[in-house]
């Protein structure tokens, strides 16, 4: 046998074995058997029924259509924390995630020019109060020589008017000084309430304008969940309603009060934005993802109580009464309702379903 026969005999037993494989995975899981769709087959189960056994009837009842709206939390109140006068950063005290207390240190702006500017507004006070002291004694002194019939009434009002004069710049002067400190003490940028740093914009070295933000914070005790919410369920809901709220994570179940509604829907969504109150203690953080639950219209549904259906992996089923025989019957459930659990397929209304007996 030459060298190339043997190589092509190895490769068609490697393939056939490859085959053989294939076809036994195939086989273990099912390939070669027919397969059980939710709600059409039936299986006989345990023979005839027990008279006493206990049984419950597939009912049909209008229930409530409750949607879940997908939604994000957000702080109630919201803060942008910006200078009122330009000034070049020097630090930055927290970064996002980091919780601040009322009062607390968050940003340090350069303080030399609005030092400059308190140092010049005090010499300029000083010299207007110089100049309205020399103005005073010259209206005194024009004052009593005028009642000495020594100097004319013009040179009178002369000096009666530099002396008004130089009294106005002496305010304006101590204008200027308060409005230089109170300057001085917005260069140190801080808390304004208890909460959490959500976004930081600027850096040090930074120049800081007004009304730019340079840190955002938000209220971390009073939190409310924002939905979407088409218009025609939008519609239903009122101020003051109380609704489920479920949070992904942490996975967490809360109660809470429609405080806000948007008086008109996103032309382009048809959403009406609703927003609900959280409790206080929620422990949820803001930015958290949820769901809004809301009753919206009516429907008819199929139900058994729900110890009536047994789950085995992902299949469900229910033992079918059917002329006085058991039988298995794959069933697909729905959503819950007080003890009840919707049947999407598999089940009509009138059908008998055996229950589990008490205490097994």
């Amino acid at each position: 046998m030459t060298h190339a026969t043997h190589s092509r005999t190895k490769l068609i037993y490697a393939l056939i074995a490859v085959a053989v494989l294939i076809l036994l995975l195939v086989w273990m899981q099912g390939g070669f058997k027919d397969k059980v769709e939710p709600g059409v087959s039936e299986a006989v189960a345990d023979g005839g029924v027990d008279k006493n056994a206990p049984t419950a009837q597939v009912i049909r009842k209008e229930v409530e259509k409750v949607f879940a709206w997908p939604g994000t939390v957000a702080a109630r109140t919201v803060a942008q924390i910006a200078p009122k006068i330009p000034g070049r950063i020097l630090e930055i005290t927290v970064r996002a995630g980091d919780r601040v207390k009322q009062g607390q240190v968050l940003a340090r702006l350069d303080e030399r020019e609005t030092r400059s500017r308190l140092g010049q507004a005090r010499a300029a006070l000083a010299a207007a109060e110089a100049q309205a002291g020399r103005a005073r004694a010259d209206a005194r002194r024009i004052q009593n020589l005028y009642d000495k019939e020594a100097a004319t009434r013009q040179a009178l009002d002369a000096a009666l008017a530099a002396a008004r004069t130089a009294e106005a710049q002496v305010r304006e002067a101590r204008d200027a000084i308060r409005e230089a400190e109170s300057s001085q003490t917005e260069t140190v940028l801080r808390a304004p309430f208890d909460g959490a740093i959500v976004e930081r914009r600027l850096e040090p070295g930074d120049m800081a304008l007004p009304g730019s933000p340079i840190l955002v914070l938000q209220e971390s005790q009073r939190l409310r969940i924002e939905s979407a919410v088409p218009a025609q369920c939008a519609g239903l809901v009122e101020i003051g309603d109380e609704l489920k709220v479920r949070i992904a994570n942490p996975e967490s179940e809360f109660k809470a009060v429609v405080d806000e509604i948007q008086p008109a829907a996103d032309p382009k969504t048809r959403t009406v934005l609703v927003k609900a109150r959280l409790p206080e203690d929620s422990g949820v953080q803001p930015g958290a993802f949820g769901w809004l639950y809301q009753p919206c219209g009516q429907e008819d549904v199929l139900l058994v109580p729900i110890s009536a259906v047994s789950r085995v992996g992902q299949l469900e089923s229910v033992r079918l009464v059917v002329d006085d025989k058991v039988r298995l019957r794959h069933v697909r459930t729905g959503k819950r309702y007080d003890g009840r659990i919707e049947i999407l397929s598999g089940l009509t209304e009138g059908d008998t379903v055996l229950l589990p007996e008490a205490g097994r």
